[in-house]
């Protein structure tokens, strides 16, 4: 992260700040500079949901610096992906993952990864506790969150990128319904207090001050005036 940070700020004045290029080039940009530095090697990576949760807010952070969208204009992490016209993190993860995976099922029965992928150890133990996160593990998680068949997965390359394309735009929906649902729970949740225009008012001058603080503060100046 340290190193795609440094990347996207060596490219603030020349790309992001540049108002002669258009939103698709600065994203174009973006695809290849800091997301090829933040996500290399990211298909041999055992991620907790932790780690990705972190990847995904730095991920969301540089795409409303380069899109121009402040706090202010309480633009969701919905409408910021569609803006941009990119997935989240959780998908670009497991895209690259169950990709490599597809690429070490074809390969040859010699090659080392396959061997190391496929192998299990004949003897041993593990000890106490809960046991650490596997490669296998993740890739099971990503199978399932796009509708694979853990057991069925196997296929050729067409077949496979095809059940890989369409398993992840529908996690990526679900995702995205997900976020939505919770975050309408949370406005359902919040009571507005809407303060009515005589509860902040002076007694003495009859001003409306819109809140406590400034009542109070008003009415020092007042008194002190009369």
């Amino acid at each position: 992260m340290s190193a795609a940070a440094a990347a996207m700020s060596k490219l603030t004045k020349r790309v992001w700040e540049n108002n002669k290029l258009t939103i698709f080039t600065k994203v174009a940009v973006y695809r290849a500079c800091v997301l090829g530095t933040l996500l290399y090697g990211s298909e041999s990576w055992t991620t907790y949901s932790r780690q990705e949760h972190r990847l995904n807010s730095f991920h969301l952070r540089c795409l409303r610096r380069i899109l121009g969208i402040t706090w202010q204009d309480r633009a969701t992490n919905a409408e910021v992906l569609d803006r941009a016209k990119l997935p989240s993190m959780f998908t670009l993860l497991a895209q690259r993952r169950l990709r490599w995976l597809g690429h070490v099922h074809r390969m040859k029965d010699s090659r080392i990864p396959k061997d190391m992928f496929y192998g299990e150890l004949v003897a041993g133990s593990r000890p106490k506790g809960r046991p650490t996160l596997r490669y296998k593990d993740v890739c099971k998680r990503d199978l399932k969150s796009a509708d694979i068949s853990v057991d069925k997965w196997e296929a050729d390359l067409d077949a496979w990128r095809s059940m890989v394309r369409a398993g992840l735009n529908t996690a990526e929906g679900k995702r995205l319904k997900l976020w939505s649902d919770s975050r309408e729970r949370r406005k359902a949740k919040t009571v507005t207090y809407q303060p009515q225009s005589s509860d902040f008012q002076c007694r003495k001058c009859a001003k409306d001050c819109h809140s406590r603080i400034g009542l109070l503060s008003h009415s020092r100046r007042c008194s002190s005036s009369n």
